[in-house]
């Protein structure tokens, strides 16, 4: 398979990592691997859908190095999938990329982790703005994270998708549900999202 051309910034493509598990530890698994149905347009599916899959979990961690790892494990998980030509590819890779994201965010270890780096890195880059608005930004992404975590994770699921840019059309498809009830679920989640925002002020 061609390498992708989109650098992770570590000096390996996604798609070089992902290809690169199937090698061991026997080149029989190898072969099976490459029989998988998706195995012969992984490529073209990574990288149509890679940039959109990889900005949902940014915005839903915050941070970039744990995005990337959750969007390989994404796309790992659907390399692995026999019976990938079933899916509807764009709605599965959102539904399982938000749900590893929201388990991450439910994680303490790796929150308290990602948090501490974040702050640091923000430290750093922000030496010519102002400390009070820094902070403030740090707070507020802080609590909507707490607060996707208590939400059902169906409801925090419509919210990273929308907010992420899908149409009512993609977030069916993500979330397996008809299209004309998105308003109505979309209205509910944003309610009960407000409703938790207001409770911790």
């Amino acid at each position: 398979m061609v390498e992708a051309a989109r650098r992770t910034g570590r000096g390996r493509t996604p798609v070089t990592v992902i290809v690169n598990k199937t090698r061991a530890p026997t080149e029989a698994r190898v072969r099976e691997a490459l029989l998988l149905s998706v195995a012969d347009n992984f490529e073209t599916i990574f990288l149509e859908h890679w940039p959109h899959v990889y900005g949902v979990l940014v915005r839903l961690v915050d941070d970039h190095a744990e995005a990337e790892d959750l969007a390989l494990e994404t796309f790992w998980r659907l390399f692995q999938r026999a019976d990938a030509r079933e899916l509807n590819l764009g709605g599965w890779l959102y539904r399982v990329a938000t749900n590893l994201g929201l388990n991450a965010i439910r994680s303490w270890k790796r929150r308290e982790q990602h948090e501490r780096q974040t702050d640091d890195w923000e430290t750093e880059n922000a030496a010519s703005a102002d400390p009070a608005e820094v902070a403030a930004a740090n707070e507020e992404r802080a609590r909507v994270r707490q607060i996707l975590r208590k939400l059902n994770p169906r409801q925090a699921q419509l919210l990273l998708l929308r907010h992420s840019g899908l149409s009512y059309q993609e977030i069916a498809a993500a979330l397996g549900v008809k299209v004309n009830s998105i308003g109505t679920l979309l209205a509910r989640a944003e309610k009960e999202f407000e409703a938790r925002w207001q409770e911790d002020i």
